[in-house]
């Protein structure tokens, strides 16, 4: 399916959805696109709970506003219940004749229910109806069950960027309860002003703090203090069920003992400190054990109930900001490290792509590039053969960053490999180049590419494309879009159609991703096919390396102080005497 189909936009929506964080807004823009090819009554997609026990509707249209806000579904139960337990698609003629069927409201007769699997796991189930029996096709099936990786693929990482978010309000609320421990980043900085903090609030002979170690498998001794704040002898490691905090990490409980003497459990860890009563609270975090909070007195029965409650809330909260205190440590000595891999690895893309432009007689190449992050997923490339023909390639990977940076540069590999054989016709080309990409069978990757060649002794150039914005004819100084369009490559096995301009000396040919066009000011608003058309008109008479570079300044200019969303790549070609 593409913009011929009648479903404009659709790979711009599906990258949208992959970045979105509001996912009820992208599958409701997604549903009205795929009325627009496959005409339906009612669609739904379901999601199953965190327990995956449960469907529960996340999108609902053409069904009863009752339906989507109390019914679920059990795994098994419904269509959309066995469809999300088999993995199986399931496109029912007649649903009065299937007994698994389950009457939600609307005059539905026949129904499409593609399961949507992402990494090997069911996250929900896309649900389409129609009140006309025997209304979906075996080609909407196929469609629907192309799109389910890519859209399931989606609906997870909206829904990690929804758990991120929550987790960020909890954690801004429980900021508002413990500010001065949730502010420090340093493990034993913090633990240090835990200690400071705490004997306001219980009189402690001794504190300490032992941290679970999973290289060693043993609590380790991190602080200690008196009761007058100075440090203490830190002790020696403890395995889990060895004396009272031990056993307190073993249970994931809670000790309270008045009299140390009477408990058998207790094991003495200095011979300078004659522990009468100890409190052991266990800190964990997501069922993880963190560690402990050791509390000793040197009076029996010194803690109170009061004092355990206190401190089990102190560690929950603790046990959070330690494993934020740990992430950030890891972080920040990785950092350097992940920032020159990164400069690294954008120095190995840069120099993947042409730096000059290619020699063809008759013909000016000029180009612009633009990553939106370090590593981009856009491209160029220049095949050069013999007799005066000369490939052309823009390409734009689905997503960005270092993920979509590599599989443009397999998409680079694999279209030198081709067209290294000699001449190839653009449409073979990209079929070529498609089925080679879906058969690497990578999740929620799919490129789209113009290939265009230039045969210099007739100055014409074939043209095919699968999923690019149209290409741009400057002729007689007016501007206008080349129609030519096609299925993204590594997502369906696909034929794609070919457009042979013939070009006349002035002639300018400009091939963009779709980045130049959807770049937004702060306002929101894109630069748009007519700004495009404004400055190729603009600057009709300029040099080929000029028109790119201007193109790419003008977007720049209209963005001003917004941050780039995509990628942003310029090929122009301009024919000379």
């Amino acid at each position: 399916m593409n913009e011929a189909d009648g479903t404009p936009g659709l790979l711009t929506v599906i990258q949208e959805l992959n970045a979105a964080p509001d996912l009820r807004s992208g599958l409701a823009r997604v549903a009205e696109l795929l009325r627009g090819c496959i005409p339906y009554d009612n669609l739904s997609v379901l999601l199953l709970d965190d327990l995956g026990r449960e469907l529960r509707y996340e999108l609902s249209v053409g069904l009863p506003p009752e339906v989507a806000e109390h019914w679920r579904f059990g795994m098994g139960q419904g269509l959309v219940g066995t469809a999300a337990q088999t993995g199986r698609v399931l496109r029912v003629g007649d649903v009065g004749e299937d007994p698994r069927y389950i009457r939600a409201g609307a005059p539905t007769r026949s129904e499409l229910v593609v399961p949507l699997i992402s990494r090997g796991r069911t996250v929900g189930v896309l649900d389409v109806g129609s009140h006309q029996p025997d209304h979906f096709t075996a080609a909407d099936e196929a469609y629907l069950t192309s799109l389910s990786g890519v859209l399931a693929g989606a609906i997870e990482n909206a829904q990690i960027y929804r758990n991120l978010r929550e987790q960020a309000r909890t954690l801004s609320l429980l900021h508002e309860v413990s500010r001065e421990i949730g502010a420090i980043l340093d493990r034993r900085q913090l633990l240090e002003r835990v200690a400071q903090l705490l004997k306001r609030l219980i009189d402690y002979d001794l504190f300490s703090v032992l941290l679970w170690c999973d290289d060693t498998q043993t609590l380790d001794p991190w602080v200690a203090f008196d009761g007058d704040g100075l440090p203490f002898g830190r002790g020696q490691c403890v395995g889990l069920g060895q004396g009272l905090t031990g056993t307190a990490a073993a249970l994931r409980q809670s000790l309270r003992v008045p009299n140390v003497r009477l408990d058998p459990r207790f094991v003495s860890c200095s011979d300078h400190f004659a522990t009468c009563s100890e409190l052991v609270v266990p800190m964990t975090h997501k069922d993880l054990l963190v560690g402990v909070l050791d509390l000793e007195s040197l009076r029996y029965d010194a803690f109170t109930a009061q004092h355990e409650q206190l401190l089990s809330t102190l560690a929950g909260t603790l046990a959070i900001a330690l494993e934020n205190a740990r992430l950030y440590e890891h972080l920040r000595s990785d950092e350097q490290r992940v920032r020159d891999e990164l400069v690294t690895a954008r120095c190995i893309q840069e120099n993947l792509l042409p730096k000059a432009s290619p020699w063809i007689a008759g013909l000016q190449v000029g180009f612009a590039y633009e990553p939106a992050r370090d590593l981009g997923g856009d491209f160029y490339d220049f095949l050069h053969w013999s007799e005066g023909r000369l490939g052309i390639a823009v390409g734009d990977v689905a997503g960005k960053a270092t993920a979509a940076a590599l599989y443009g540069s397999f998409a680079i590999g694999m279209l030198r490999e081709l067209g290294g054989r000699g001449s190839v016709a653009p449409a073979q080309l990209l079929a070529s180049l498609s089925s080679r990409l879906k058969g690497m069978r990578i999740d929620r990757r799919f490129l789209a590419m113009v290939f265009a060649v230039y045969e210099s002794s007739d100055r014409t150039l074939t043209l095919a494309n699968s999923g690019l914005p149209y290409p741009w004819l400057v002729h007689d100084g007016a501007a206008a879009e080349v129609s030519v369009s096609g299925t993204p490559l590594g997502v369906l096995q696909a034929k794609y159609q070919e457009t042979v301009l013939h070009l006349q000396p002035g002639d300018v040919v400009a091939l963009c991703s779709d980045g130049v066009e959807e770049s937004r000011n702060p306002a929101g608003e894109g630069f748009g096919s007519d700004r495009i058309r404004q400055v190729l008109q603009r600057l009709a008479n300029a040099s080929a390396a000029e028109i790119a570079q201007a193109l790419l300044e003008a977007t720049e200019r209209f963005a001003g102080a917004a941050e780039a969303a995509d990628d942003r790549t310029v090929v122009v070609l301009k024919v000379v005497g």
